[in-house]
C-alpha cells in the first residue's frame, strides 16, 4: 500500500476536510519516496513523543500513525531541542509521521470518545451540540447503568490507569448519562451551569471543574489526557491492518498510572516540626 493511498483513506473515513484544527492532519514528516513510499508496517502512538519513535524503530515500522504529532499551527516552527531529535530519529530511520487530531476525537466509530463510550457498554446519542461534530464531545447512553464503583473499574481496566473522582460521590451511584470529552474536555462543565448529564468522562481538568462538580451534582471521571486519547489509535491501527494485510504494532504507555504523587499528612508534618 503506498502512502498516499494509507492517507487518502483516512482522510475520507475521518472526514478531516470538515474540521479546523490546529493539527497539520496527514503526513507530518516523510520519507525520501514522498507520498509514493511504501506501506508495509504501521506503529500507533497516542504522541509523537521520543520514546513512541524509539518503539517505532524498534518495531521496524515504516509509518508511525499518531493523535498528538509534532507540528500545529501558531505554534514555533523551528526543530531544535527535542522536536528536533525526533524529527531527526524519524528521518534518519526512513519512518513517516502521520497525525489525526481532531478527526480522531470526534469520529462515531474510530474516535476517542466513541471508544470510550464502547468500552463502558454505551452509545453515542450524539454530539454534545446535535449534529455539529466540530463541537467534539458526545452524550452517551449505557445500555445499563453502571455503579461509580464499576465505572472506574472498567476505565482502570481498559486504559490501564489511574482514575481521578469529582463532584459529590457515592460507590454504589449509578450512572447511565453521560458526557463524554477526551483530552482536555472539562469545558463540557467548565462553561456549563445546568449540565444536562449525570457524569463527564475526560482526560483532565481545570481548578473550575471541581467547583462546577460539586455544585451541579456532576460526577467527573478523570483519566489523564494520554490515557484517554491512547486506544482508539491503537484500534484504527487494528483496522487499518485488517483491511489492507498491514503489519501492526499498537505502542502503549502508561504515563499517567506510572506518575508519582505525594502527600504528607499534617500529624506526619506536625512530628517532623517537633524533631
Amino acid at each position: 500500500m503506498k502512502l498516499v493511498e494509507l492517507c487518502a483513506y483516512l482522510d475520507e473515513v475521518l472526514a478531516t476536510k470538515e474540521f479546523s484544527d490546529v493539527s497539520y492532519n496527514g503526513v507530518q514528516v516523510g520519507t525520501e519516496e514522498g507520498m509514493g513510499a511504501e506501506v508495509k508496517k504501521i506503529a500507533t502512538a497516542c504522541t509523537a513523543s521520543l520514546e513512541a519513535i524509539d518503539a517505532a524503530v524498534e518495531a521496524g515500522a515504516d509509518t508511525l500513525i499518531v493523535h498528538h504529532g509534532l507540528f500545529w499551527r501558531g505554534a514555533d516552527p523551528r526543530l531544535t531541542g527535542n522536536i528536533y531529535q525526533r524529527v531527526k530519529t524519524l528521518m534518519e530511520h526512513n519512518i513517516n509521521l502521520v497525525a489525526y487530531h481532531l478527526p480522531m476525537d470526534a469520529h462515531l466509530t474510530h474516535g476517542n470518545n466513541a471508544v470510550l463510550t464502547h468500552l463502558l457498554g454505551g452509545e453515542v446519542v450524539d454530539y454534545i451540540e446535535p449534529g455539529n461534530k466540530q463541537s467534539i464531545g458526545v452524550r452517551a447512553k449505557l445500555t445499563e447503568p453502571l455503579t461509580v464503583k464499576e465505572i472506574v473499574a472498567i476505565l482502570c481496566h481498559h486504559l490501564d490507569t489511574k482514575v481521578a473522582l469529582l463532584g459529590p460521590i457515592t460507590e454504589d451511584m449509578l450512572i447511565d448519562d453521560l458526557a463524554v470529552c477526551s483530552g482536555s474536555g472539562s469545558s463540557l462543565l467548565d462553561k456549563n451551569n445546568c449540565p444536562e448529564f449525570q457524569a463527564l468522562i475526560t482526560g483532565d481538568v481545570n481548578e473550575q471543574t471541581y467547583h462546577q462538580a460539586m455544585e451541579t451534582g456532576t460526577v467527573v471521571f478523570v483519566v489523564g489526557h494520554h490515557a484517554s486519547e491512547q486506544l482508539a489509535i491503537n484500534l484504527l491501527g487494528d483496522h487499518l491492518s485488517q483491511e489492507f494485510g498491514l503489519e501492526h504494532c499498537a505502542l502503549h504507555f502508561s504515563y499517567e498510572k506510572m506518575i508519582p504523587t505525594f502527600a504528607i499528612e499534617d500529624d506526619d508534618a506536625d512530628d517532623e516540626d517537633e524533631e
